[in-house]
């Protein structure tokens, strides 16, 4: 019965910390809490048939975390049957005083957790009531910690909604979105922005280190999906700080807020994240507008460095994760 014993308190303690590095930390989710809401996306992507427009998708992330308090719970409650399921005899009918089977233990565990009391089966020894009031305050403190932990998740939700929408009015496509941010004279429709934008991408990328589930609310509606939108925009400011000509090109210092916002948003991913990057970049985007424009002359910059390529290839990843393709990232506009 050694093995019940000591299968209970590995469950407990595992649990227990992935709760807290989950609720707590502001470092991302726990080890099984992580390693859950991946494959718990990877089912809801199979059921979509990898379409980022089904309805599915849409309903993945409540629903995950609905199912990340009930792994806790089950995990919790599995610990504790096993740890008084390892001495016959811990818990006791509290009329006839006979020891309780395997099914009047699950349910005195359950009971236990949810902090109900019935009274009808009870611990026959001091030890045992101690371990009751343990797992007592366990569920009345994840009750509680669960609930914190929806709010700040649900706010962070709006917040990068908020963002897909505001990306979305930038332009369809990179080229789109250099065309508006040139008014014929220098890049300032795209400069005003440049300060709000990327304290709204950081607080994005924050966000996301702290409460990475919110990674798995999908928008199905494709002109404000963040991701989408994110890759549009990082597209275009490549193109506008490596393709455009330099005398039509904006400072470097004016578009730095952005491009930092960025390195912020790709050092979150590396951390929080456990995907294999495409081994391929994505097509290099569409320019032909920007040629008749003459705002690039110079063809033999389309090439980019070995540490933009990642990037490139980690927004395409994450494109075909969230259900979508990277064609409707440069969305050719005849």
């Amino acid at each position: 019965m050694a093995i019940f014993l000591a299968l209970g308190l590995i469950i407990y303690i595992a649990t227990v910390l992935d709760i807290l590095q989950t609720t707590l930390s502001m470092q991302g989710g726990g080890w099984l809490t992580s390693r859950y809401s991946h494959f718990f996306w990877k089912l809801f992507l199979f059921l979509s048939g990898k379409n980022g427009k089904s309805k599915i998708l849409a309903h993945a992330g409540y629903f995950l975390l609905i199912a990340i308090v009930l792994i806790w719970v089950m995990c919790l409650w599995l610990s504790l049957v096993c740890i008084l399921y390892s001495q016959p005899g811990a818990i006791i009918d509290s009329t006839t005083k006979v020891a309780a089977n395997i099914w009047q233990i699950i349910y005195y565990s359950g009971f236990t957790l949810s902090t109900l009391g019935m009274g009808d089966y009870v611990p026959s020894g001091d030890i045992w009531r101690v371990l009751t009031s343990i797992y007592s305050f366990t569920g009345l403190i994840l009750l509680t910690m669960s609930v914190t932990y929806f709010i700040p998740v649900l706010s962070a939700v709006i917040d990068q909604r908020k963002l897909g929408i505001t990306l979305g009015t930038l332009g369809s496509s990179p080229e789109e979105i250099v065309l508006t941010s040139w008014n014929g004279k220098n890049f300032e429709p795209l400069i005003s922005k440049v300060d709000a934008l990327s304290d709204s991408i950081i607080k994005y990328s924050q966000q996301h280190r702290a409460y990475p589930v919110i990674h798995y609310f999908h928008n199905n509606k494709e002109k404000n999906a963040i991701i989408l939108q994110l890759a549009r925009l990082y597209e275009a400011l490549l193109i506008i700080s490596n393709q455009i000509d330099k005398d039509k090109r904006p400072e470097f210092q004016k578009i730095k807020p952005l491009l930092i916002a960025y390195e912020n948003y790709f050092e979150v991913l590396s951390e929080v994240t456990h995907m294999t990057v495409e081994p391929s970049a994505p097509p290099v985007p569409s320019i032909k507008k920007l040629l008749d424009a003459k705002l690039i002359i110079n063809l033999s910059k389309n090439g980019f460095s070995g540490e933009i390529e990642h990037n490139r290839r980690t927004f395409m990843t994450l494109v075909q994760q969230d259900g979508w393709n990277w064609e409707l990232v440069d969305i050719k506009n005849s």
